[in-house]
């Protein structure tokens, strides 16, 4: 059933019932913004842009997709998930294919494993769950302050790598004009 509305004291569904709650944890999942879908490239339902693995559309081979805004089959088949750690993968896979196909050679296929799903439910909350290549849940769980801890280590890590890649800022240069300079 489709929720119509959150408030403080539960959830209102659209068919009008009132489901009366002392917390709510509300969790919207993911949506595609409607540019894909409105560019007549080739979309699977959700709107996402269809890609082969090295993440180029399939109805146009100009366009590269990534992240959220793409779809592309992952171990098994199964597509993968939207997430930050799918993106950061999807997009090396994407530069890589591209540089490859400017100079002539064979890009190299996407090859993706999942390992895990963490959530964060704070700093001293979270789930970690041991997943198969393909995301399927394992039974190794471990929650709490734990997992919380494990959650603030890989962002930690990914904000790291990429400050020491990036630099603290990003990258500007600006250069006046040469007939502003008077030698």
């Amino acid at each position: 059933m489709k929720v119509a509305e959150v408030s403080g004291g539960g959830l209102s569904l659209v068919d009008g019932t009132f489901l009366a709650a002392d917390a709510v944890i509300w969790n919207a999942g993911f949506t595609v913004p409607e540019l894909a879908r409105n560019s007549l490239l080739a979309v699977d339902a959700s709107g996402r842009i269809v890609v082969d693995n090295t993440q180029r559309s399939v109805s146009d081979p100009a366009v590269y997709a990534v992240g959220d805004a793409a779809t592309v089959p992952g171990p098994g088949g199964r597509e993968l998930r939207m997430a930050c750690a799918t993106g950061t993968p999807m997009a090396v896979t994407a530069a890589d294919a591209i540089v490859a196909r400017l100079t002539g050679r064979t890009p190299r296929k996407h090859k993706f494993q999942y390992m895990a799903q963490n959530v964060s439910l704070g700093r001293r909350d979270g789930l970690f769950q041991f997943v198969r290549a393909d995301d399927t849940s394992r039974s190794i769980i471990f929650t709490g302050r734990p997992a919380a801890w494990v959650k603030e280590r890989i962002v930690r890590y990914a904000a790291m790598r990429s400050q020491r890649l990036n630099g603290p800022y990003p990258r500007v240069r600006r250069r006046e004009p040469a007939h502003l300079h008077s030698d």
